[in-house]
């Protein structure tokens, strides 16, 4: 489903999430005997996949804050239990390793930054210390460069959050996004200095690299020259919207990418040459299927 800007996001307050992950509070697959969705790995295991539990948390936040209905609060709140109950000493959640995946770190840049943005959520209505607790953990873990086991890469502008921190740099774009927009929030509850120069610095990064997304006709989805499906291509659009508006001394920047990307959405011509050039992608690197 597409994932808009929130509905009901505001910047510089601890509101609705930056995107619209509402759709994700309707789960299709398998849950445990507490509600917890459940994924299936290629070889038919049953996994726990954070990214998918801490999105559908999100997603709740949201609805709640739009219906007020209750149901949505406490399935926000088992959610972010689920995290704080599943974080591992060092702050992260693993989730590389259930895939068969071998990366230098086990963490997800992403998804350590989407936690992050539902643990201070669920601190800021329920006041309890453990999910503060929780993001501030959840943050060590992804600013920690990825040779110390982390989801950060340093290079020669500053510094990229990986979603997937593997040798060589790939910086898939909406991961990053994410993992900033976790940075973001966690400063509107704790005005924390080494936060702060992380998100400065990464941000910086970011505005200097987001031309290196633009083909001219549509958005890379990462800097390896991999096209953005139609559907990340919205998303991209959706998130440079957000961080427009949370970051508005660089918004002429980022509206300009932005604005760019929208007239190739709504241009066939921009349209069909990108699904013709991703289809040929997949058909000569066919992507594996390892989680459903």
């Amino acid at each position: 489903m597409p994932q808009n800007l929130g509905k009901a996001f505001v910047p510089g307050w601890l509101e609705g999430y930056f995107n619209d992950l509402t759709a994700k509070t309707e789960w299709p697959g398998p849950v445990d005997n507490k509600g917890i969705p459940v994924n299936v790995a290629e070889d038919g295991k049953r996994v726990y996949f954070i990214t998918t539990i801490v999105q559908k948390a999100l997603g709740h936040w949201d609805m709640w804050l739009i219906t007020k209905r209750p149901g949505e609060r406490e399935h926000f709140l088992k959610l972010c239990d689920w995290l704080v109950e599943n974080q591992d000493r060092q702050g992260g959640w693993s989730l590389w390793p259930q895939l068969g995946l071998d990366f230098p770190s086990p963490y997800s840049a992403m998804s350590q930054g989407e936690a992050v943005s539902a643990l201070v959520r669920a601190w800021s209505i329920a006041q309890e210390r453990v999910y503060l607790g929780a993001a501030s953990r959840a943050l060590s873990v992804m600013l920690r460069t990825i040779r110390e086991g982390g989801t950060l890469r340093t290079v020669q502008e500053g510094s990229i959050l990986e979603e997937v921190p593997a040798q060589t740099p790939n910086g898939i774009l909406n991961g990053w996004i994410f993992a900033l927009f976790g940075l973001y929030d966690y400063l509107l509850v704790q005005d924390d200095s080494q936060v702060r120069s992380a998100m400065e610095e990464t941000l910086g990064t970011l505005i200097a690299y987001l031309p290196r997304y633009s083909t001219g006709y549509w958005s890379y989805y990462d800097l390896t020259g991999i096209l953005a499906s139609p559907f990340y291509h919205k998303l991209h659009i959706a998130q440079l919207q957000a961080l427009e508006l949370a970051f508005p001394m660089q918004e002429r920047i980022l509206f300009q990418i932005r604005e760019g990307w929208t007239r190739q959405l709504q241009s066939p011509v921009c349209k069909a040459r990108a699904i013709g050039a991703k289809a040929y992608q997949k058909l000569k690197n066919p992507p594996e299927v390892v989680l459903r």
